[in-house]
């Protein structure tokens, strides 16, 4: 990696645990200049706002969470172990501090244009992988029958809030646990 990709992947580190701590709309460019070290200068040669990294934070996440369902799928993993996978991943995620970030990417959207742009596309983005995760489990037989699209919706939509709601209330991690563990009941086709 080059000195200029190190130092934009340093700024991106930086700008995301901001955001994690204080929300979008409290980030300013001197808030990451003083977190990064770097001059004004030095950081606009990266990065013309706190949007834009933002937004690069969230796009970096979404193509993490392709590049894995990706690999799953060539790797032939049942639809029951992509499932898991994914709800081990958001469990993990949501027992961490960087949770706090699903408030910044919400203020962003509430915020600027870009902001709503960018969150539409996560939304987007977690339903067709959901989706295809749904499809998979129906033609393996494991899942619930139905429109898979409208089925990730679902999925995304109770998500969503659970992703808002821990930072905001500060809920128990045993209740996070339990909660997205529903996601797996809702999905399984009753024994018969």
């Amino acid at each position: 990696m080059s000195k200029s990709e190190n130092t934009k992947r340093m700024i991106l580190e930086k700008a995301s645990e901001l955001f994690t701590q204080k929300g979008y709309s409290a980030v300013t460019m001197k808030d990451v200049c003083d977190a990064t070290g770097l001059s004004r200068g030095g950081l606009y040669r990266h990065f013309g706002s706190t949007g834009e990294m933002l937004t690069l934070i969230l796009r970096e996440e979404q193509q993490n969470a392709d590049d894995k369902l990706r690999m799953c799928l060539t790797e032939g993993k049942s639809a029951l172990q992509i499932l898991d996978a994914l709800i081990e991943a958001h469990t993990t995620f949501l027992l961490s501090p960087k949770s706090a970030l699903e408030l910044a990417a919400n203020q962003y959207a509430l915020l600027d244009a870009t902001g709503k742009e960018i969150n539409m596309e996560r939304a987007w983005s977690t339903v067709k992988r959901t989706a295809q995760v749904v499809r998979l489990g129906q033609e393996e037989g494991v899942f619930i029958d139905g429109d898979p699209q409208s089925i990730a919706w679902h999925i995304v939509f109770f998500l969503s809030g659970i992703h808002t709601q821990k930072p905001l209330f500060g809920l128990e991690d045993d209740f996070v646990r339990t909660q997205i563990n529903y996601i797996r009941g809702f999905l399984l086709k009753e024994k018969e």
